[in-house]
């Protein structure tokens, strides 16, 4: 819900299940509302209240950035794609809401798999359909450990918010 004040400052407020308080966010004249919702997911994400498919959409940023920086030199899954899968393992389980918990426990490998699909499709290495699918496989089982790794330091995370959630409600 968005209302605008008299000296133009709109006020931007969460509607999720838990009340939360009004933030002023300042808003020069004629702001249109995409960039208020924009503002409203930036303040979102420093908290533990971002839904599902804005956890997805998170993930699919930081895999495209690293995609890109991969990209850049050699086209192979490397450095840049596995920070940034890592990065989103142990941030999306942090930031997703209880609800969706589960959502982001399962996406670091397949962002792994996306992310090879991607780089054997526009690396420009392989001509047909059956090479991109082979480079695929082998490239996934090349990347094993950062498949595991990335799968377990997310279950890592989302089993510490499920205890830390359990121990508050039982206080």
């Amino acid at each position: 819900m968005t209302t605008t004040v008299p000296d133009s400052t709109v006020l931007v407020q969460d509607t999720t299940a838990a009340p939360a308080p009004v933030a002023a966010v300042p808003a020069a004249e004629g702001t249109p509302a995409a960039q208020v919702a924009w503002l409203r997911l930036v303040r979102r994400i420093g908290t533990t209240d971002l839904s599902g498919p804005g956890v997805v959409a998170l993930g699919v940023l930081l895999a495209s950035v690293g995609v890109s920086v991969d990209l850049v030199g050699e086209p192979a899954l490397g450095m840049g794609t596995g920070i940034a899968v890592v990065l989103f393992a142990i941030v999306g389980p942090a930031v997703v809401r209880y609800g969706s918990l589960l959502t982001a426990a399962v996406l670091p490998p397949l962002f792994v798999g996306a992310a090879a699909g991607g780089l054997a499709r526009l690396g420009g290495q392989n001509s047909g359909s059956r090479e991109v699918v082979l480079d695929v496989g082998t490239t996934l089982a090349l990347s094993a450990p950062l498949v595991f790794g990335a799968t377990a330091v997310g279950l890592l995370v989302t089993l510490v918010r499920v205890g830390r959630t359990v121990v508050q409600r039982r206080s």
